[in-house]
């Protein structure tokens, strides 16, 4: 590590220290449960996090409180975001509602805005989840971090945030403008910090296809790691970052309410390593909430085991995934995000971001589904809990996207339907599916 990235390491790690060691001991927590999971220590304090949950969940909570004389976690219901929308007060610890608590707004991929509290203790659990599991990647604290998402969608850093926490925000948006890519790889190569990489991986896609084009040979570069999010790694953009910046990307599987669930580990491996020190993650049929047995798809369905401002148990994330077992670790073999169809702007270019990410700045929106109907033409399907007085500017957001002259046409339903497989279709090409 250079001085500068050094001090940064150092500097955060005192602070903590001074401030009486809460992340240092989390991530002692964190890591030896991960790396030592059947160890009579791990299981122990694996079950103390559930058991310590689910008593202040039934004992502070209106919506808990009637499950007081469980067995197990299974005498829980499942829940999903619109139970916890339906119950919101219910789901809200009556011990931390005069505490300080961060507000937690997304849309994930669903189509669905939401939010939920998190106390500080959480956000705490889930900033030293993100070390951890970037340090397992490559990342060490005091790298620079570019970090390419879609910004628009989500509360910017300040730039006094991004100095201290050394963060490049990059939108990926912009990836399409005339020599932002070659800016970003000039830069890289120049660069004497240690670099990481944390992004969508369609971003580090165009990154990949604009270098084929150019016939170019490998980067020089100090990219110390690469972690993909939010959407599915293809084994292209696998292959070609390590081709051109000779460093393998793993992919992450999280979401923004709860936090890192489960991570690739390196040497090329396709399973996840399940984050099973901050979770109890369960697969479970699509169409009951039976348990699906080892190597068969079923719904993620997470308990997170550290947010007591509103607990979260047996939540349903919308995703499908396959559990299993390598080296005594449970892992997922597989995740299966939301359908994405490829959406074209009204250039015929391929607008290859989720831009219904833009409904979390609206709140009073329960689901949001975007249709492409032909070349400029599109449908905009929106479940609305109540009147809803911003359609102008939801539009005008994603003109920015799909051109100025699209034609866009809203239609509000009481439900967008799910898929057989349990997911919804939040992006949908109905050219390419006719």
């Amino acid at each position: 590590m250079r001085l500068t990235e050094l001090i940064r390491n150092k500097a955060f790690w005192c602070i903590d220290l001074l401030k009486g060691g809460k992340k240092r001991s989390h991530y002692n927590n964190i890591k030896s449960i991960i790396e030592n999971p059947n160890s009579p220590e791990s299981i122990h304090s694996k079950k103390q996090h559930l058991q310590n949950i689910l008593e202040h969940a039934i004992n502070s909570t209106e919506f808990y409180k009637q499950y007081s004389e469980y067995n197990s976690l299974e005498d829980f219901p499942v829940i999903n975001k619109n139970v916890i929308r339906s119950h919101f007060d219910g789901f809200q610890s009556k011990d931390f509602i005069e505490l300080p608590k961060f507000t937690v707004s997304t849309s994930g991929s669903t189509g669905t805005p939401f939010k939920i509290y998190q106390n500080g203790g959480k956000r705490i659990r889930n900033m030293v989840d993100t070390i951890y599991f970037s340090e397992k990647a490559g990342f060490r604290i005091g790298y620079r971090l570019t970090f390419f998402r879609l910004w628009n969608a989500f509360e910017q850093k300040g730039k006094i945030t991004r100095l201290l926490q050394n963060i490049v925000p990059v939108d990926v948006f912009e990836l399409k403008a005339k020599g932002k890519i070659e800016s970003i790889i000039q830069d890289l190569s120049s660069s004497k910090y240690s670099n990481s990489w944390l992004g969508y991986a369609s971003a580090y896609e165009d990154i990949c296809t604009y270098l084929d084009q150019k016939e170019s040979s490998t980067i020089p570069n100090n990219l110390k790691s690469v972690i993909a999010i939010s959407e599915s790694l293809n084994t292209y953009t696998k292959e070609s970052i390590y081709k051109y910046f000779n460093t393998e990307v793993v992919s992450r599987y999280s979401n923004v309410e709860n936090g890192i669930i489960a991570q690739q580990p390196l040497g090329n491996k396709k399973y996840f390593i399940i984050n099973d020190a901050s979770y109890v993650v369960e697969i479970l049929e699509v169409d009951s909430d039976n348990q699906v047995e080892d190597g068969k798809p079923g719904r993620i369905v997470i308990t997170d085991l550290f947010n007591y401002s509103m607990p979260m148990i047996r939540y349903d994330t919308g995703d499908i995934g396959i559990k299993g077992v390598v080296d005594s670790k449970a892992v997922l073999l597989e995740v299966r995000g939301r359908k994405i169809d490829q959406i074209y702007n009204t250039k015929g270019e391929v607008v290859n971001i989720n831009i219904v990410l833009l409904v979390n700045k609206y709140p009073e929106l329960r689901q949001c589904q975007l249709i492409q109907e032909s070349q400029g033409k599109y449908l905009v399907k929106l479940n609305s809990e109540r009147e809803f007085y911003k359609e102008d500017e939801l539009l005008n957001e994603f003109k920015v996207y799909l051109g100025e002259d699209a034609i866009i046409t809203v239609e509000y339903v009481d439900e967008i339907p799910l898929l057989a497989s349990g997911k919804r279709r939040v992006m949908v090409n109905q050219m390419i599916n006719s």
